[in-house]
């Protein structure tokens, strides 16, 4: 997210408390109605914006590798770079799919990757004007009626929204204001379909490609995108992830004022947070809050099944003397109890090095397999998970791990289930988080106990584990 400048707020003249009718349909988004005819001119015209878009980072890349020496960390950064411009170039969509892919250092080279987190909260606002039209449609009063004051200046901008700080009339409570950008309804839509049909025609092309169930993953990702447009949808998971966490002190989501919350306005408390890199310097017990992301993704993914799928730096505060607060709520995962089990078996398995079971879960439940020899497959993962197992859990880099796994896969054509992708993201940034601060704990060591709970298994002692 992208930190304000200093701008005075404005303050709002003295008005009666409010008083709430129901909020109003959003003021903006695509049409009621739409023909065919309609909609496939839409869809000409934002493919061309795509495609122009595309054509601008590459004039961009090419303009700066022009004037490098050949160093291949600065042909990387202005490749990011470029990434950086199309994306913030065109919307939603593409700034999700930049954020996600700088969370990705197994894949992408660091310098490359380090460009894309400047989408993680560098993207520029939107006007005022706009945030206050939005307001004032959706709740019919005038803004000053709602706040005593209102930043006009946003404290963070991001894919979806911009965050402004306000102080909530009646109450004098210091608030967040999260409002959703103009017109991103229709642009999201128009992406949707021109995504999917692309990620069809390349499974066509590339066969290859339907071992990571593109056009699935795809979908996947493109209903996630819509469902976090809808800012009401993210009030509805705030309140699903303060119930799950109701009985952990140190997990924390923000408090929401609901008579103040829309489908494209969110109002919450201000979280006076401290970022990671300020942690040493304002009091904040490192162990503690490493602990606490580390239990919270674990308890998200094997036992409840409602997993925060925008994980990344920006996106959480930490609270002395050891509270982790998770922010931006809209974009989740769901785990059917299947695929929960099914994942949770398919970890404790790794992590207590039972190689077949691996094996076996991972081809009973592929969507789609074409192995020419199994018997050359499983040997393969007893392998590699004896290997595993080996080094220890202390050592164990389950991500790592992951993706090291899906590379036989691709070799044995196994497909993985979709959901894989967001699980393992989960868990990336929950052990990053703890390879920063606290390189001693362990993902591995804190998820085995809720795996064998999540499969109705007791623990394993350290050394079984280990």
């Amino acid at each position: 997210m992208r930190a304000a400048g200093g701008a005075p707020s404005v303050p709002c003249a003295a008005v009666p408390p409010p008083s709430f009718d129901p909020p109003r349909p959003p003021a903006t988004g695509a049409p009621d109605a739409d023909t065919p005819g309609r909609h496939a001119k839409a869809v000409a015209v934002r493919t061309l914006q795509i495609v122009r878009g595309g054509a601008s980072g590459a004039r961009a890349f090419v303009r700066e590798w022009r004037g490098l020496s050949g160093d291949p960390s600065r042909v990387q950064r202005a490749a990011g770079r470029a990434i950086v411009h199309v994306c913030t170039r065109l919307g939603a969509t593409f700034i999700k799919v930049g954020q996600i892919a700088s969370t990705r250092a197994d894949l992408l080279p660091e310098a490359f990757r380090l460009e894309l987190t400047r989408l993680q909260d560098r993207v520029p606002p939107f006007p005022f004007d706009d945030v206050r039209r939005t307001i004032e449609h959706d709740f019919g009063r005038p803004l000053e009626a709602l706040f005593e004051r209102f930043d006009p200046e946003p404290v963070a901008a991001a894919s979806v929204a911009q965050v402004h700080r306000a102080v909530w009339r009646g109450h004098h409570e210091t608030v967040a204001v999260k409002v959703r950008r103009p017109d991103i309804l229709e642009k999201v839509r128009l992406d949707r379909s021109i995504l999917l049909f692309v990620s069809r025609v390349l499974e066509k092309l590339v066969p290859s490609l339907r071992l990571i169930a593109l056009e699935g993953a795809m979908q996947q990702f493109c209903d996630a995108v819509e469902q976090q447009i809808h800012l009401r949808n993210e009030a509805d998971h705030n309140r699903r992830f303060r119930e799950n966490f109701a009985n952990d002190a140190d997990v924390r989501f923000p408090r929401l004022v609901p008579e103040a919350c829309s489908d494209a306005v969110l109002t919450m408390e201000f979280v006076e947070g401290v970022r990671e890199e300020d942690l040493l310097a304002r009091g904040v017990d490192v162990r503690r809050i490493v602990e606490a992301g580390l239990r919270a993704v674990c308890r998200m993914i094997f036992l409840h099944g409602f997993v925060h799928s925008d994980l990344h730096p920006g996106n959480l505060r930490f609270v002395p003397p050891g509270a982790i607060v998770f922010l931006d709520l809209g974009l989740v995962g769901e785990l059917a109890p299947a695929d929960r089990v099914t994942t949770a078996g398919l970890l404790f398995a790794l992590a207590t090095g039972d190689g077949r079971t691996v094996a076996r879960l991972f081809y009973d439940n592929a969507p789609w397999r074409r192995t020419p020899d199994y018997a050359a497959y499983e040997r393969e993962i007893v392998e590699f998970v004896d290997g595993v197992r080996v080094r220890g859990l202390g050592k164990l880099q389950i991500t790592l791990e992951i993706g090291r796994l899906f590379d036989i896969l691709r070799r044995h054509r196994i497909q993985a289930r979709s959901h894989m992708t967001m699980v393992n993201l989960a868990m990336m940034t929950a052990e990053g988080l703890g390879k920063r601060l606290a390189p001693d704990l362990s993902l591995a060591d804190e998820a085995v106990p809720y795996l064998a709970e999540a499969l109705g298994r007791p623990a394993p002692p350290p050394a079984a584990a280990s």
